[in-house]
């Protein structure tokens, strides 16, 4: 784990260097950071959205539910990841997988570090004071964009237009899954119900 939180550093402040070497060292390389970056992401969503100051608190916690607060972090990386994956396998990229996946949790680095840092400036900032939280925030979410992006480009050695391109259909990608789990989703409840409703108008019959 000393390598992984190395690489971490790296990505951070030299993201070039560090999304080729996770390309160079590809059979050498501790994939086990993927779960570790995964799990400390959702711990300090967990830690964000009960720690945060309640005027800049953009969740109500009467109605926080931490299986969608964990969702809100764990799908975008996770489909993100299959989703870039995907489109540069059909546009001759050169990432496997873990690679992706490893290089994508890598780009969520920030949000460990810096939501912490927002979380405890909350307790001192006052409602009038938003604009200073949000915009740390924004800037935060920018920086991950950022390092998504140039994983992207660099460990599949695109050009800037074909990454802009390769990034569009990832998106695009993404959105597909989303709408084919919910699709899923609701027609599994949908015969889930329909089978309940058998087995009680049959019991009824029976009885």
């Amino acid at each position: 784990m000393k390598k992984a939180l190395k690489l971490s550093i790296m990505t951070l402040f030299h993201p070039i260097a560090g999304f080729h070497y996770i390309k160079r060292e590809r059979e050498r390389i501790n994939y086990l950071a993927i779960p570790v970056i995964i799990l400390l992401a959702l711990i300090v969503q967990i830690v964000s959205v009960y720690g945060t100051h309640y005027p800049l608190n953009s969740v109500n916690l009467r109605d926080a539910n931490i299986v969608f607060e964990c969702a809100k972090i764990l799908l975008p990386v996770v489909t993100w990841g299959i989703a870039s994956y995907a489109i540069t396998t059909i546009m001759d990229g050169a990432t496997k997988f873990m690679e992706a996946m490893l290089a994508t949790c890598y780009a969520i680095v920030p949000f460990i570090i810096i939501t912490p840092l927002l979380t405890l400036l909350s307790r001192i900032l006052e409602a009038n004071q938003a604009g200073l939280y949000y915009g740390i925030y924004g800037a935060m979410l920018f920086w991950i964009v950022l390092m998504l992006f140039m994983a992207l480009k660099e460990m599949n050695d695109y050009s800037l237009g074909r990454t802009i391109l390769i990034t569009f259909l990832s998106l695009c990608t993404m959105m597909l899954i989303w709408a084919s789990v919910a699709l899923i989703f609701s027609l599994s409840v949908q015969f889930l119900n329909f089978v309940k409703e058998v087995f009680v108008e049959a019991r009824y019959l029976i009885l």
